[in-house]
């Protein structure tokens, strides 16, 4: 049995406020996730709380279009 996850990118976003609303959205809803970040993001988020460098949103491959539905009218322009 292979029990290897297949983790891919369900979006990307630019600033604290919108990273706090979709982790809030995938809580909420039971979908795991982790956080991407980009450079040397992870240590800027750290140090200041905040990333310049923009972070990714990573979910189960399987969880991906569910994921997608519940965080579109957020990501929409």
């Amino acid at each position: 049995m292979d029990d290897k996850l297949e983790l891919v990118a369900l979006t990307e976003v630019e600033n604290e406020f919108e990273l706090g609303i979709i982790t809030a959205i995938l809580k909420d809803n039971g979908i795991p996730f982790i956080i991407k970040n980009k450079g040397s993001g992870g240590y800027m988020r750290i140090v200041t709380g905040s990333s310049p460098y923009g972070t990714s949103i990573m979910v189960e491959k399987s969880m991906l279009e569910r994921a997608g539905e519940l965080i579109t009218p957020i990501t929409e322009d």
